[in-house]
């Protein structure tokens, strides 16, 4: 099989200064712009949810990228924590039917090590066959370096308290694993954001319905989670920038047997795609969407998806100097997520010090507020938010930092189900 990462790089400087001139971008605040992407394009590239976003993911929830979120861990900044969680929306009382990994996806972190936007490594995680109800699941661990070791991931139940997670380390590596059902650790108001989009879509951008609820649509849901720490050395390249992008696979063809199973067999094609994902979400055409997801991060340095990404900016009001700082976030390297590994990451739930996390270089932790980082960057550099700034619960201090699933009530519970639609 031919790995994304053997593709043709080239890089797409001049051809995105183009773009943008066609975009009707000066030059003179391009040539400014430029000078403060220089500072700001390797820290604070677009980033917030990925649920659901084109027409077939919508269609297949196994496939679907929610989040990606890269960090060292606050405990030891020798390790990166990487964590891909997928297939949202889960309610508690579906526990038994829907805390199932595909058998037939390939949960796939990218890592370039280069500076370019080509991938230089894998992390590959496969699922066995799995039934739901309270069975875990057999999960193979390809790491970076070539070896494997296998794991179980934690089960799940109907009652009041979740099973406690499930972690298995690589005794060579140090490498350690978790996956399973988990509260879903983003947060946002995605009604106002989706207000916001359609007043743009209309042509009367309108930043104040961004912030007019103040809920957080992903409160009270699970997700499944997929998470890996390893040693920082491990994927370090040739500086200590790392990036990292994380896709979803399955085999070209899929076949249902007369028994009901489905089995995937030739090459792996790429479903679904995550390292800053609002780009899909938020600046990528509906008609495009699909083909962003299928596509690489080498296809966005070459240019690929630049004149919609600009267009949609324009569309929301940015001025030329914020156009070019976050089209060439997106673009001139890829649609991937930069890991500084020298800058410290400490505190509680993840890490939570200010000059770490997005923003600084310091990937993505989970108490990162990215969207209304992204949101304020896109309105100019003027202040814009959701009011939803932290998850509506607190995480985990230790690995692996997600926190445990909502679980079902128990009898005589108040009817609140902690959902803010």
């Amino acid at each position: 099989m031919k790995e994304r990462g053997t593709m043709a790089f080239s890089p797409t400087g001049r051809r995105f200064g183009r773009l943008l001139n066609r975009e009707n971008v000066g030059l003179t605040a391009l040539a400014g712009a430029m000078a403060l992407a220089t500072v700001w394009t390797p820290s604070a590239p677009l980033g917030a949810s990925d649920h659901i976003d084109s027409p077939t993911i919508a269609q297949d929830r196994a496939s679907d990228i929610d989040d990606t979120y890269a960090f060292l861990d606050p405990n030891d900044n020798s390790k990166v924590v990487l964590i891909m969680t997928t297939q949202g929306f889960i309610v508690s009382g579906e526990h038994f039917g829907q805390a199932i990994f595909d058998k037939n996806v390939r949960y796939r972190f990218e890592i370039e090590n280069t500076g370019d936007a080509r991938p230089d490594m894998f992390l590959d995680v496969l699922y066995e066959r799995g039934l739901g109800r309270t069975d875990y699941q057999i999960a193979t661990i390809r790491l970076p370096d070539g070896s494997e070791f296998k794991a179980t991931t934690t089960s799940s139940n109907q009652e009041a308290v979740a099973p406690p997670p499930a972690i298995a380390t690589d005794r060579r590596t140090g490498a350690t694993f978790y996956a399973g059902v988990a509260d879903d650790p983003f947060f946002l108001d995605d009604t106002g954001a989706n207000r916001l989009v359609g007043s743009i879509l209309q042509g009367r951008p309108n930043p104040v319905v961004l912030g007019e609820r103040g809920r957080d649509t992903y409160a009270g849901f699970n997700v499944l989670a997929t998470a890996v720490s390893v040693p920082a050395s491990m994927l370090r390249g040739t500086s200590n920038v790392i990036g990292v992008n994380v896709v979803t696979q399955r085999r070209m063809i899929q076949t249902v047997t007369p028994d009901g199973e489905v089995n995937g067999s030739g090459e792996w094609v790429t479903v679904d795609r995550a390292g800053t994902p609002l780009v899909n979400n938020g600046l990528i055409p509906a008609p495009r969407k699909n083909e962003y997801n299928a596509a690489s991060t080498e296809d966005d340095a070459n240019g690929r998806f630049a004149a919609d990404i600009i267009k949609s900016l324009k569309a929301a009001g940015t001025d030329d100097a914020h156009v070019a700082m976050l089209a060439e976030a997106a673009v001139l390297k890829g649609d991937i997520l930069r890991l500084d590994l020298t800058v410290p990451n400490r505190g509680p739930q993840g890490g939570n010090n200010p000059d770490g996390g997005f923003g600084k270089m310091g990937g993505r932790r989970l108490i990162d507020d990215v969207v209304d980082m992204t949101f304020t960057m896109i309105n100019n550099g003027r202040p814009l938010g959701d009011r939803v700034d932290a998850n509506e619960l607190q995480f985990r201090n230790e690995f692996p930092f997600v926190a445990d699933p909502h679980q079902p009530f128990p009898p005589g519970n108040s009817p609140e189900d902690r959902t803010r639609q």
